[in-house]
Parts: C-alpha cells; structure tokens; sequence
C-alpha cells in the first residue's frame, strides 16, 4: 500500500517540477518581449518627442531659414514613420500599427507639399503650421508614456493616434 502511494507522490513530484519549468521558461520568453517591445516603444516615443521639439523650435521663430526650418520637421516625420516601421518589424503583441504607419505616410506627403510650396516662394500658411504643432502636440500627450502589454494601453495608443487623422489633409 505504501509502495502505491509512494509511487504517485513520485509521479505528482515529477509533473509538479516539469509543470513550474514550463511556466518559468514562458514566464522568462514573455519578459523578454515586454523588455524588446519597451525598448522600440520608447524610442518611437522619443522620436515624437523630437518631432514636436522641432515643431515648437519652429513655430516659435518667424525667419528666413522657414525653409531650413520646415525641412527640418519633414526629416523629423520621416524618422517617426522609420521608428514605427522597426515598432512593427521587431515586436510581438504590439496593438495594430498599420493604420498609424498609413496616416504618418500620407501626413509625410502632405508635409511634403507644404515644403515644396515653399521652395517655389509661396509663403507656408501660418494656420496650417499651427494645426500641425497643435496635432502632434496633441499626438504626444496621448501616448502613454511606457509600454505595457495590456488593453488599457492599446486603447490609449489607438486613441493617440487619431490625433494624426486631421493632418491627413493639410493641402486643400
């Protein structure tokens, strides 16, 4: 009888070990990919952050270097469309960036046109520039500020990002 039950236990025992060593390697797996998806997170944030650092930088000064100036924010669109292309690439579990990738795209080529208008002489409507200051400002202090791998954080992220859903359109 005891030989029985010393027999399970044993059995209870082993599954038990083999049981907790899967639930730490996952535990381990899933903790890294938090760690990678932070990382791309805060960089793409950090590269907003730039791009509204420039915006201000801009808005704020009336010179002739606007072209320079408008340039500048043009690269900085190009390098936030870059980060969400690595955000995508390089996370798992990450909440849909697609549309994001899509709206920034098509906000980039709108931009664009603002910026060869300029080339060509034509004075860069002051309206428009505040719109986009504004609408990014708007699209950083949406952001949630670390990444989690939750649905408050998607929900927050998406809410964010229809913030560039006006700039979509800037030349009428």
């Amino acid at each position: 009888m005891k030989k029985k039950y010393s027999k399970i236990i044993i059995v209870v025992v082993v599954l038990l070990i083999i049981a907790s060593t899967f639930i730490l390697i996952e535990s381990l797996y899933t903790k890294k990919e938090v760690e990678v998806n932070s990382n791309y997170y805060t960089g793409f944030v950090a590269r907003v952050q730039k791009l509204d650092d420039t915006l201000s930088q801009t808005s704020e000064i009336e010179t002739d270097n606007e072209v320079e100036q408008m340039f500048d924010v043009y690269t900085s669109i190009i390098l936030v469309n870059d980060q969400l292309t690595l955000l995508k690439e390089n996370t798992k579990n990450f909440p849909e960036l697609n549309v994001l990738i899509n709206d920034f795209l098509i906000f980039r080529g709108e931009y664009g046109y603002l910026v060869r208008d300029q080339l060509k002489g034509n004075r860069a409507d002051s309206e428009v520039r505040m719109k986009v200051v504004k609408q990014v400002k708007l699209f950083l202090n949406n952001l949630p500020k670390e990444y989690e791998n939750s649905k408050e954080f998607a929900d927050k992220f998406n809410a964010a990002a229809e913030h560039i859903k006006p700039l979509l359109h800037l030349n009428f």
